[in-house]
């Protein structure tokens, strides 16, 4: 009773003096209690340490009360990335530039992103990172990475690189299981590995996603987009071009667990690429590079491209057990896939991917690590070559190959990465068409040091 009476009355003195005592006046008025025997030195170091977390909070929850409500909702988070590359490419007989490859580059990446939830139904995201590279080409939407020295030479001599709007999209949740997301954004279609989409892209547009966990065995979902892929110049002519090139995705799936260990995802997708007038996009490879990714002349592409298709994961968390010695643990295993067919063309149209992993779930802190591989088949007019992973064969359609890549934590929020990308030309080009004359095999090294906050 007595330490309570004496903890309410210096609390009522703090307040009334707006907590301007010292720490000393403090030290000296507890000081006199313990010499008069009223406190204990127990309850004087606890009475010490009760005051300075009350005064402490006291002048938080007053700067909080200062700030406007987004303010105190708002998170900043960002990553920062170190990359050494070698690219090796041995073309027989190749002469032309970007034949024969012998090249290494030091890179960096660096994103900033805000998030503030502004009520309770509604979420602004906003990005800002480093602008990729592009050469002559406008902008790069598939890449944030800054070489050291210049790209091929041009911008070297430490000039300062440009920041880049990188996202900026709301997210309003009028349901819990229901999300309507506008403006540049996150890529929400799903792929187990980066088949279609290079995971750097931020595509434009609007998107419904619906979702429903009906039990822990099964969680239906659903996302459903349109992306606005080029603003076209409306033509008064017959035959130009009206409208402008778009596209509409439509993905659903299930989701969940078979069994205590084992998890699994599905999804079907269809993608529906509005493009009456066949124009190329732009980074389109297909004028850009000899091998001339998808088939086109004269700045249009030749086909449509309507694929049909889907993908798998399954997993199973402590796959293991107890059968492995104490210093092994492999907390995760799993395998994954996907197939896609182009239904306009009727032959080098399919997309299709086959891979694993195992490891931790997240890459967060010393010891935790990862490991996955894939194998891949992009035939010339699967996709769209705007789009793919550009760290496989520099994004180039008409592609075959491997990725094995291994992540191991370093520290909280700091991890290594280091990939391999075996890859080459799937199918030479027919007699006639302008190509290689080989299958032009690369090798791609990566060395990554990763930073995220």
């Amino acid at each position: 009773m007595k330490k309570n009476v004496l903890t309410l009355t210096v609390g009522i003195i703090f307040a009334w003096q707006g907590f301007s005592f010292a720490a000393s006046s403090v030290d000296a008025l507890i000081q006199k209690l313990e010499d008069k025997g009223i406190l204990t030195d127990q309850d004087a170091a606890q009475l010490k340490g009760e005051i300075a977390s009350n005064e402490q909070n006291a002048q938080q929850s007053t700067f909080k009360n200062m700030l406007p409500d987004w303010l105190n909702t708002m998170k900043l988070t960002g990553d920062f990335r170190l990359r050494d590359q070698q690219q090796v490419r041995k073309v027989k007989g190749g002469t032309a530039s970007g034949d024969n490859l012998d090249r290494n580059r030091v890179r960096l990446r660096a994103r900033l992103n805000i998030e503030d939830q502004i009520n309770d139904k509604v979420k602004v995201i906003f990005g800002i990172a480093t602008n990729g590279e592009s050469g002559s080409f406008p902008g790069n939407q598939r890449s944030n990475n800054i070489t050291f020295g210049g790209n091929a030479g041009s911008e070297g001599s430490f000039n300062k690189s440009a920041l880049v709007l990188n996202k900026a999209y709301a997210i309003y949740t009028p349901a819990s299981w229901a999300t309507l997301i506008g403006g540049q954004m996150d890529n929400p279609i799903w792929e187990p590995g980066s088949l279609l989409w290079d995971p750097d892209i931020t595509p434009i547009g609007g998107v419904v996603q619906l979702q429903k966990k009906l039990n822990d065995y099964m969680t239906p979902f659903t996302t459903n987009a349109i992306y606005i892929l080029k603003d076209n110049t409306p033509s008064l002519s017959a035959t130009g071009t009206k409208t402008d090139p778009y596209m509409i995705v439509s993905q659903a799936g299930l989701k969940g667990n078979l069994t205590e260990k084992v998890y699994y995802k599905a999804a079907g997708s269809f993608y529906d690429v509005s493009n009456p007038h066949h124009l190329q996009l732009d980074n389109s490879l297909t004028t850009n590079t000899t091998n001339a990714p998808n088939t086109g002349s004269g700045g249009m592409y030749s086909n449509s491209y309507e694929l049909v298709g889907g993908a798998l994961e399954l997993g199973m968390n402590d796959p293991f057990g107890e059968l492995l010695p104490s210093p092994i643990y492999i907390p995760q295993v799993g395998a994954f896939g996907q197939f896609f067919k182009n239904v306009d063309p009727s032959h080098q149209n399919s997309a299709w991917m086959i891979g694993g992993y195992m490891g931790s779930s997240a890459i967060n802190g010393f010891g935790t690590w990862k490991v996955q591989s894939y194998y891949k088949v992009l035939e010339r007019d699967s996709w769209l070559d705007a789009f793919p992973d550009d760290d496989f064969y520099s994004g180039d359609t008409d592609t075959a190959g491997y990725r094995t890549q291994l992540d191991i934590g370093l520290a909280k929020n700091v991890w290594f990465t280091m990939s391999y990308f075996r890859a080459h030309v799937y199918k030479l080009i027919s007699s006639g068409v302008s190509g290689f004359s080989s299958t032009a095999p690369e090798d791609l090294f990566q060395m990554d040091l990763n930073f995220k906050f």
